[in-house]
């Protein structure tokens, strides 16, 4: 076995498995909770400076104020706060 073809599998064996299709609906629901009173709230902030613009224009007011809520609020505090239920569909520490 050559030194790259080593490098190679440890590093394929080092990399955690993607996560499975339960743990990616949990956190797209998660996110759709969270999402959906935040960008409401944003329509409503902006809707009166905005009433007479085109939905593009208006939209690209909103769609950078939402990707930054959700980098650097949303996600990570369901992460935080969900990150178990997520992973394992369960609420609480496990007995075991």
């Amino acid at each position: 076995m050559s030194i790259q073809s080593a490098t190679v599998t440890a590093t394929a064996a080092a990399r955690p498995a993607p996560p499975s299709l339960a743990a990616r609906t949990r956190m797209a629901l998660l996110v759709l909770v969270a999402v959906y009173p935040v960008i409401t709230g944003i329509i409503y902030l902006v809707a009166p400076f905005t009433a007479d613009w085109p939905v593009w224009e208006r939209n690209l007011v909103v769609a950078p104020l939402m990707v930054i809520a959700m980098v650097y609020f949303i996600i990570p505090t369901i992460q935080a706060r969900f990150g178990r239920f997520i992973a394992s569909g369960r609420w609480g520490a496990s007995a075991t």
